[in-house]
């Protein structure tokens, strides 16, 4: 059977176009009875990861799949999905399927903990209940504790028969080596900037995207929460306090003030794209996204040296600065409990102390 659908209307749906790829490469080995035991699905944040995931695994417990055309990085292309309607498919949709499991950290926990792996372990040896595949997916896997990564590895070492563990992370460097080299890996790049711009103008019509899609860094579900929220407008209010900040007309204090509506971790993210940006400017001159008020606040903090040399150092500055916010990003997403606050403040400090002439 096949049936051909809009973008708009599986505009929210994975595969998004960023992943037509990844299905494909998953869809041909289940179709060959080759789908391996586990596999490692990594990439930032933003990217649908989770619901490429959840998506697949209802694929794989379908009972009718048909044939969708999608748009890919290769143009249009036949993909294989779930039907939606197959018995399975309903069980799915209301998220009640006894042979899916999903695992993350528990309300108000940092970790997924042992007893939930021992579950997990439990699940893989019993019977289907639908006499075909079991999934289990394992979303922010990075945050298995030392005792949960050991027994998933267990798991791992003696796969079931048609079981298949998803992995799912943001941080792929941080589970332990075992663990990885038992997967197979499939990893989620930022897409092309005309994709992303084509999927997010889909669903969102003719609003500036490519500016929306600057502020995610690229990254189309980020953009899309962007969108739906005030943070297009927090992102402005804290650049141009930053920019403020060197005209002397903002404190540190003031610019914190206005990290708390961002959130450190995104606050950060804008603050790696700023300097990236400006970086870029002191050396060529090049203006992006013109009709960005805020970026134009960002270029007037300097004006580029025809000096080679000048340009030069105040290019050092700024990408030591940025290596200094990109160490910091990955400190807030570690599990040693960094200081927010005093991460943020000493950013902001090493910023009013720039030397941009």
């Amino acid at each position: 059977m096949t049936e051909t659908t809009s973008n708009s209307e599986n505009a929210l749906s994975a595969p998004f176009p960023w992943q037509v790829a990844q299905w494909a490469q998953l869809s041909r080995a289940f179709a060959a009875s080759q789908l391996a035991h586990a596999y490692l699905l990594s990439g930032c944040e933003g990217l649908g990861k989770s619901l490429f995931a959840e998506s697949f695994a209802r694929y794989v417990l379908c009972l009718k799949p048909i044939t969708q055309s999608a748009v890919g990085v290769g143009g249009l292309a036949d993909t294989a999905v779930a039907c939606g309607s197959c018995n399975n498919c309903l069980k799915c949709g209301a998220g009640n399927h006894p042979d899916i499991l999903t695992i993350e950290p528990e309300e108000g926990s940092k970790n997924i903990k042992i007893d939930q792996i021992r579950w997990l372990s439990e699940f893989v040896i019993r019977s289907s209940h639908s006499g075909g595949a079991k999934v289990v997916i394992i979303q922010s896997a990075h945050l298995l504790n030392a005792n949960a990564a050991n027994a998933l590895l267990k798991t791992l070492e003696e796969p079931n028969d048609n079981t298949h563990v998803f992995l799912v992370s943001d941080h792929p460097g941080r589970l332990v080596a075992t663990i990885r080299s038992r997967c197979q890996k499939l990893a989620f790049q930022v897409p092309d900037a005309a994709i992303a711009a084509s999927w997010l103008q889909t669903i969102i019509g003719e609003a500036n995207v490519n500016s929306i899609l600057e502020a995610s860094d690229m990254r189309p579900l980020i953009a899309l929460q962007l969108v739906e929220g005030d943070s297009l407008q927090d992102r402005a209010r804290f650049l141009q306090s930053i920019c403020d900040m060197k005209a002397g007309k903002k404190s540190i204090q003031q610019a914190l003030s206005l990290v708390a509506k961002n959130g450190e971790s995104e606050v950060l993210q804008y603050f790696s794209a700023f300097l990236s940006k400006l970086t870029k400017y002191s050396l060529t001159g090049i203006v992006d996204n013109e009709d960005d008020p805020t970026l134009q606040s960002m270029y007037a903090l300097l004006v580029p040296s025809k000096e080679k040399s000048i340009a030069q150092t105040v290019a050092s500055s700024l990408a030591l600065l940025y290596t200094e916010v990109e160490t910091a990003r990955r400190q807030l997403a570690s599990t040693t409990n960094p200081n927010p606050q005093l991460i943020m403040e000493s950013i902001l400090w090493q910023w009013s102390k720039l030397d941009l002439n």
